[in-house]
């Protein structure tokens, strides 16, 4: 019985537990096979993108310029940044030596508050914490 048979005859509603596990896979599949078959598509015009800025940005370096404009838009360069952590320890303590608390953005740890949840049975004090229920088909 494929999915459109069963979604037509009947409301998902009137399905059995069996028949709505079932579908949902059925749904999860298909959903994935478009995905897959997308990226796959994709991946050619991204790689066809990053030609064409390499080629524009060689242009650019070769004739020192920082933008092109044409009747079809315009090229630019921008700078990206990108920041990590590389010593966790030591970069704490230069922040807490220096005050620069700053440089540090805040961030509750899920993890660690879970656990401080647990043996504690009350949260930190400033968190706030929710929790859902989702469900998980798992295939058989």
């Amino acid at each position: 019985m494929t999915t459109e048979v069963v979604e037509k005859k009947r409301s998902v509603s009137d399905l059995n537990d069996k028949q709505l596990v079932k579908l949902y896979i059925q749904l999860r599949d298909r959903r994935a096979e478009r995905k897959r078959g997308y990226e796959m598509e994709d991946e050619g015009d991204k790689g066809k993108q990053e030609k064409i800025e390499g080629i524009l940005l060689k242009r650019f370096q070769d004739n020192g310029l920082e933008s092109i404009k044409t009747e079809f838009g315009t090229a630019y360069k921008s700078v990206r940044t990108s920041v990590s952590v590389a010593d966790g320890e030591m970069f704490f303590d230069f922040v807490v030596r220096t005050g620069l608390f700053d440089l540090m953005e805040k961030r509750a740890s899920k993890t660690t508050i879970e656990q401080y949840k647990e043996e504690h049975q009350e949260l930190p004090p400033g968190i706030n914490y929710s929790e859902s229920i989702t469900l998980n088909v798992r295939r058989g």
